[in-house]
């Protein structure tokens, strides 16, 4: 390497360096290129997307609007209204019968005064002197005023008023209709507006007639009207606060009101900065990245070795320790590690031998000692079994037997775990359903059918006996006391999941049943209770006299990953 060092010219390295960076260059162009584009359309549909904003919103109120001229339109139709004559202010009344939105309808004659009005109040007034007043008598359609305060109601309205004609054409009036307000400011917010954006209603003179946020809403409609822009246009506006706000603008009703709708410049554009901020930085990253990985890199030689080693290391991963490294070509650094590697696999090679020896004599070991078991709780069962038949007291060997079946459902579980070849679980189901009806068996019951619905799962031996003697003491109890006189029912076991990862292992009869008052403090009982906290749950108790019984034992499930339906190896 030193040799290499001294040679003239660039190393290997560096050329690949200014390789990989000429190579790049195109990129990193075009992803500036790229990069300019995205804003400039980004920006672009920003505007567009202001625009149809501004006009979505503005919709519902055009179409207010646009109702408010028909209804001008039929009203100044009728006779009664354009003659000014006969029952003029009960049509117009009439006409506002249902309409919620509309709070006058007024006949006004050609000097600007009102003759007759759907509000008796409004007879007399002269609004001559409104500009909505001249500007209907310019236009076919309807004139749109600014905001008003109505002399009649006091409330914020705005009015609109279409001219009427005589037959030789010349002016003869208007019928005018009232819009309250407030239903604009109803209509604004009852739309479903993106979050953080703003819509301001304003009239020509500035003046905010509706907004879901005033300061913005302010800063909007002084914008619009110092600008002078076109108002189906895009501009923007400073707030109080100094933030920028970007709006879209559209005519909401004439050349009178307007309805902007606004987004802050960071939320707008914040995901365009953000692209061409990768753009720009993502071409620089491969470069730097690049050099950084030949920076890195090694010769042939060094890989090829390292590539083999990781071969031999994954070998051994899965078990095949006999393989050694055949490393006689290659440097003296790679030959000690592969000597260590070697040494490495013959030591795992003894130590498995070691602890599968052990793991053979820990297996035997627990197979007896579970047989013995087995074994030593039969000949108590036995015993038991002969003293209880030598009592007389009828309470004295129902207590021997009551204990030879908790004895008799320990020696089951230790049989289960005898035949099992993984000595520390069993199926849960399998020791419920030979529980059950071992017990109905010895119970010499034949009117009472056991049902067990108990899901395949696999458990601990602790559970196990926990489960099992919880089983023995509830099956006991309903056979002792739930079906007398030869009484048919059925006892059903279930077990199913809960939501806390817990399980619910529930044993119900359709028997006499209890009132939940006289609920016995037998040692069964306690029992019971016992063996539910032993498993870390909660058991109750449910009966109503003629209804059966349930009890429920809910408890921490073992395992609440594993797969159900998978069952011991027996």
């Amino acid at each position: 390497m030193n040799l290499m060092s001294r040679e003239a010219g660039w190393t290997l390295r560096r050329r690949l360096q200014a390789i990989i960076t000429l190579a790049l260059v195109p990129v990193v162009l075009v992803s500036i290129f790229q990069g300019v584009a995205r804003a400039r359309l980004d920006i672009a549909n920003v505007h567009d997307r202001l625009l149809q904003s501004a006009r979505t919103v503005a919709a519902g109120d055009q179409n207010l609007m646009a109702a408010a001229e028909q209804v001008l339109r039929a009203v100044g139709s009728l006779s009664e209204v354009r003659g000014m004559n006969g029952n003029c202010d009960g049509v117009l009344a009439d006409t506002l019968i249902g309409v919620r939105y509309f709070s006058n309808l007024s006949r006004i004659d050609a000097s600007g005064r009102v003759v007759c009005s759907a509000m008796a109040l409004a007879h007399g007034l002269k609004v001559n002197s409104y500009g909505v007043f001249a500007d209907a008598q310019k236009t076919d359609g309807m004139a749109v005023s600014n905001e008003l305060i109505s002399r009649v109601t006091g409330q914020p309205v705005i009015g609109g008023m279409l001219a009427l004609h005589k037959a030789d054409g010349t002016f003869d009036g208007t019928v005018a209709i009232s819009l309250d307000v407030h239903w604009i400011d109803y209509m604004m917010r009852s739309a479903n507006l993106p979050k953080g954006a703003v819509v301001a209603v304003f009239d020509r003179t500035g003046k905010v007639i509706a907004t879901n946020n005033k300061d913005v809403g302010a800063a909007i409609a002084k914008a619009a009207l110092s600008s002078g822009a076109d108002p189906d246009d895009v501009s923007s506006a400073v707030d109080s606060r100094g933030d920028l706000w970007r709006y879209g603008s559209a005519t909401l009703m004439g050349n009178s009101i307007f309805v902007a709708f606004a987004m802050g410049e960071s939320r707008l554009f914040g995901p365009t900065y953000l692209h061409v901020g990768l753009d720009f930085a993502l071409p620089i990253l491969m470069i730097g990245f690049a050099w950084f990985a030949i920076w890195l890199a090694t010769d042939r030689q060094v890989t090829q070795w390292i590539s083999y080693l990781r071969r031999i290391a994954a070998a051994y991963r899965s078990g095949h320790y006999a393989i050694r490294p055949d490393l006689v070509e290659a440097p003296v650094e790679f030959k000690l590690l592969g000597d260590a590697l070697a040494d490495m696999a013959e030591g795992i090679q003894d130590r498995d031998r070691r602890l599968r020896e052990s793991v053979d004599m820990k297996t035997t070991l627990i197979k007896e000692i579970h047989h013995r078991v087995k074994n030593n709780l039969q000949i108590v069962m036995s015993l038991l079994s002969i003293q209880a038949n030598q009592v007389k007291d009828p309470a004295a060997r129902d207590a021997l037997l009551q204990a030879q079946t908790r004895i008799n459902a320990l020696a089951l579980v230790h049989r289960i775990l005898n035949e099992l070849e993984d000595q520390s679980t069993l199926d849960i189901r399998q020791l419920l359903e030979e529980l059950c009806h071992q017990i109905a068996g010895g119970m010499s019951n034949e009117n009472v059918r056991v049902e067990v619905d108990v899901p395949s799962r696999i458990v601990s031996g602790s559970v196990a006996v926990a489960l099992a003697l919880f089983t023995v003491e509830v099956l006991t109890n309903i056979f002792k006391h739930a079906f007398p006189s030869e009484r048919q029912g059925v006892i059903r076991v279930s077990m199913v999941p809960v939501d806390g990862g817990k399980l619910k292992l529930a044993i119900a009869d359709d028997g006499k049943g209890f009132a939940m008052d006289s609920t016995s403090k037998s040692v069964g009982s306690r029992l019971i209770k016992t063996f539910g906290l032993q498993l870390g749950g909660v058991s109750s108790v449910h009966s109503e006299p003629g209804q059966g019984t349930v009890v429920d034992l809910i408890f921490p499930d073992p395992d609440p990953d594993l797969k159900r339906g998978e069952g011991a190896q027996v």
